[in-house]
């Protein structure tokens, strides 16, 4: 779930949908910087090259969040766009955070 400010998503289950999810599932990661206050939307700023820009989820009953997520996280979203436009978060990770490139310096 999306702690701290969390967002309701059942647990991993196997289910017939999520086979079907999975073949028009994309990627994308970044920080996340807004929580809706219904906990049904959230928003990740993404860094494409030189340029960052928000996006946009929404989550069902069937979105997996695994692990501890809020305001400030950095994560990984697999998401399904929808007929209507909008961004179905599948799965949420959060990323490791605070690792050093150069663990001596």
């Amino acid at each position: 779930m999306l702690s701290g400010i969390a967002l309701h998503a059942r647990p991993t289950q196997q289910e017939p949908q999520s086979k079907q999810r999975n073949e028009q599932t994309k990627s994308t990661s970044g920080k996340v910087t807004d929580i809706a206050s219904d906990k049904k939307s959230f928003t990740i700023e993404v860094n494409e090259g030189n340029t960052k820009h928000a996006m946009q989820f929404v989550l069902d009953g069937n979105t997996q969040v695994q692990g501890k997520v809020s305001v400030g996280t950095e994560a990984t979203v697999e998401f399904q766009p929808t007929p209507d436009g909008k961004n179905l978060a599948v799965t949420i990770t959060p990323r490791a955070s605070g690792q050093s490139p150069s663990p001596g310096q």
